[in-house]
């Protein structure tokens, strides 16, 4: 399944338009965790930043 892993922090909303193949919500949450991680090295996840996850079946995609 195909998840995309939207960003919002203080600067606004980020849409993920590539998204990554994760075989299941929780390869999904850890990828998101993953991702905040380095977000927060980077200096650029803040107190309110949220790493958000929509997941979409692969049939569905255009």
């Amino acid at each position: 399944m195909r998840f995309f892993f939207h960003i919002a922090d203080k600067y606004g909303f980020s849409p993920d338009g590539i998204g990554c193949e994760c075989a299941d919500q929780e390869a999904a949450m850890r990828h998101a965790r993953y991702l905040a991680d380095e977000l927060a090295k980077g200096g650029e996840f803040f107190r309110g930043s949220v790493v958000l996850i929509a997941g979409r079946p692969a049939a569905a995609r255009v």
